[in-house]
């Protein structure tokens, strides 16, 4: 995989590289005698050979030798397709010096542009190791290259191209922590315009469905859309990628977050072309399973592009996401079982197990009480988050304001007291007031009732604690 830039050490003169280069593909190509590589470039390898002999290289005419070894080089990459089926032991080796000859050159951009396009082919040579062979020389190319080269764009292209090409999933999962740590700073470093950006995206989200993994797809098909103009958020392109992305929000299990897509002028596009799918993006981003349960009604899924499969995941997607709404809507903080179990249109009995998933899919934390039949809510997940949100957090803050601002009187006004009256009157005057000390002063501690009060609260339904992990 893509790492920090190497250098191929490979001992010689041009002229004698380049031969033996030659030599190897037409003992891989097996021409007829007085044709082949070797043939094409002996005459200019010849010219080369005399200038590098030279007993003066300050007479070297540099400019000319550029010129007949870009020559040569031209002749040797355009029949390097045929390495492809050179024996499996000596592909990495030949690709090796033909990547080194070519990384010297003035025309190196174009000549490991034709190699990358011969890597992305079969390689005959080799059936259960061509995925691999292919990867790890392209790996070659895209190292060799400086960080900022906008050749290494293309290189990372066929990469992408051959893992998905290969279903190689070993290489995938040794790609996915380079896009983590590097993806950002490449498309910086090589100076991409938007439509070049969306490419790499899109090419590396559909590697990643293909590989399984829908998770790093919707993320990557997610900043592709995000790189459309808003000039452009009608056109084809952007209506066909919008649509994709919105499916995938929807039919992801895991993605409760809408706000990027209700804010992404492609999104609102599909309002007039795919009104069906973005009522359904409206009901998922602010409505509840009761909207749900009436869309379906006058809509298929499958005319929407949603498999079979997925009618059972956005049933129970809703849910979550209905209970995590209530939630966080509630001003009491305390939602009753009744109230769950009205909205999710669900049995009494399961509420619990639907709190529990809710909680399991990280939308909410609490504490669920049997005894008063009611979830205490700890922390709750909006699905949007818009000026809506931003009132309820206000209406809270100010809440929680006053209350600490009453808790602070209470202070202050204990502590003008105890200034006042002094410690000895402070703390007997409170003691008697709380009604802690008896006849004798000293202080009471539980007794029978506490006792026979501790032992019925053992026998009641208990508060079960069942915050997220």
């Amino acid at each position: 995989m893509p790492g920090p830039t190497n250098t191929l050490l490979i001992e010689g003169s041009f002229f004698e590289l380049a031969g033996e280069l030659a030599q190897f593909l037409d003992g891989v190509l097996k021409p007829e005698e007085g044709s082949g590589v070797q043939v094409e470039v002996k005459s200019v390898l010849e010219q080369i050979q005399q200038i590098e002999q030279a007993e003066d290289p300050q007479s070297v005419d540099q400019a000319k030798l550029e010129e007949l070894k870009n020559d040569a080089l031209k002749k040797i990459v355009t029949r390097a397709s045929a390495l492809n089926n050179a024996p499996e032991k000596e592909f990495t080796a030949a690709y090796n010096l033909l990547i080194s000859l070519c990384a010297q050159s003035s025309m190196r951009d174009q000549l490991l542009a034709r190699m990358c396009q011969y890597l992305e082919q079969p390689i005959t040579s080799s059936t259960s190791h061509a995925g691999a062979l292919a990867i790890a020389t392209l790996t070659t190319i895209f190292n060799v290259l400086p960080p900022d080269s906008e050749s290494r764009y293309h290189v990372f292209l066929a990469i992408v191209k051959v893992i998905r090409a290969r279903s190689s999933q070993q290489a995938f999962d040794a790609l996915v922590p380079q896009l983590e740590s590097n993806i950002n700073d490449w498309t910086s470093a090589w100076q991409l315009d938007d439509e070049d950006v969306r490419n790499l995206y899109t090419a590396v989200a559909d590697v990643a469905s293909a590989s399984g993994d829908s998770d790093l797809s919707y993320k990557y098909n997610l900043r592709a859309l995000e790189t459309v103009p808003p000039s452009s958020a009608s056109e084809t392109e952007a209506h066909d990628l919008a649509k994709k992305v919105l499916t995938q929000a929807l039919a992801n299990p895991s993605v409760t977050d809408f706000t990027p897509l209700t804010a992404s002028d492609a999104i609102q596009a599909l309002r007039k072309t795919d009104s069906a799918l973005f009522d359904l993006l409206e009901v998922f981003s602010s409505d509840d399973y009761s909207a749900f349960v009436d869309f379906l009604e006058t809509n298929e899924l499958s005319s929407l592009g949603f498999p079979e499969s997925a009618g059972g995941i956005l049933s129970k997607k809703i849910r979550l996401l209905t209970l995590a709404s209530i939630a966080a809507s509630t001003p009491t903080r305390s939602v009753p079982y009744s109230t769950i179990s009205s909205a999710l249109q669900i049995p009494a009995e399961d509420v619990e197990m639907w709190v529990i998933d809710t909680i399991r899919a990280g939308l909410v934390e609490g504490k669920l009480s049997q005894l008063r039949q009611e979830f205490s809510v700890q922390r709750a997940t909006y699905r949007v988050f818009g000026e809506k949100q931003w009132a309820e957090i206000q209406g809270r803050l100010m809440v929680w304001r006053r209350s600490l601002e009453s808790v602070l009187q209470v202070v202050r006004s204990e502590r003008e007291r105890f200034l006042r009256e002094g410690p000895g009157n402070y703390e007997e005057q409170g003691g008697q007031r709380n009604g802690w000390q008896n006849e004798g002063g000293q202080r009471r501690q539980g007794g029978r009732r506490n006792q026979r009060d501790g032992q019925q609260r053992d026998q009641q339904p208990r508060e079960v604690d069942v915050g997220g992990e």
